[in-house]
This record gives C-alpha cells, structure tokens and sequence, in this order.
C-alpha cells in the first residue's frame, strides 16, 4: 500500500508515514509531560526511545539484521540516522499501542509499576501503574 506525497508522480510507502506519525505523537506527548511536570511519564518515554534506538543498533550488528527489511534495503546497510529514526519509530509505536491497551483496559489488567514511585507513597499500588 503506497501514499502518494508528491504531485511529480513519487509514493512514500505508508510504513514510514506511519513511524513519522507515531514518532510524532509521542514527541507531543513529551512535551506535555515535561510541561506539567510529570518526571515519570518523561523518563519512561525517553527511556523506551533510547532503549528502542539502542535495540534497533544491537541488532543491526547481528547475523540476521540482513533479514529485516526497511524501506528497500536492509537494517545491516542503513545509515546511522535511518537506524536512529527506525529505533525512534519502534519506541514510539510501543508506546502508542500500550496507551491505546490501557485506554480500552477498564479492569487495569495488563497494570505495571510505573517506573518512579510518588514521594512518600507505597509502591506497587494499583493507582500507581503506568
């Protein structure tokens, strides 16, 4: 499936307008936590992006990075940038889809501890999942 993004007759594939989107939102999203002040919704996303960035360079280095495909070419041979726009789109698409889980999960099934516990409180609470 192909979007056109270009009247001189050029497709983008809709893959990576889907990572720039997902990417997107989620840079949004850090923004508005670091406004409010909200240290554990900023730390979780910027550690899911470093940690994604660095997954996605762990694996280019591998045997079998030859067999993940991005765009026409392959992880092993893409630039150090693509390889850190492909990690930034990996993190940011996990944290769409876990946000789009808790938001239909109204039972908080799929709860986790959130990465920093409030001040003064008792970790592990159930009000206190991320």
């Amino acid at each position: 499936m192909q979007l056109v993004a270009s009247t001189k007759g050029k497709a983008v594939e809709f893959v990576p307008v889907v990572a720039m989107a997902a990417l997107t939102l989620k840079a949004i999203d850090w923004f508005r936590y670091l406004r409010a002040g909200d240290t554990n919704g900023v730390l979780t996303q910027l550690f899911t992006w470093i940690i994604s960035v660095l997954v996605v360079m762990l694996v280019a280095q591998t045997d079998w990075a030859s067999g993940v495909a991005v765009g026409d070419q392959n992880l092993a041979v893409i630039s150090f940038w693509s390889q850190l726009f492909v990690g930034l789109a990996v993190g940011s698409g996990a944290s769409f889809v876990k946000d789009t889980l808790k938001s239909v999960d109204n039972h908080n099934s799929s709860a986790i501890p959130t990465l920093l516990q409030p001040s003064g409180q008792r970790p592990n609470k159930p009000e206190d999942v991320g």
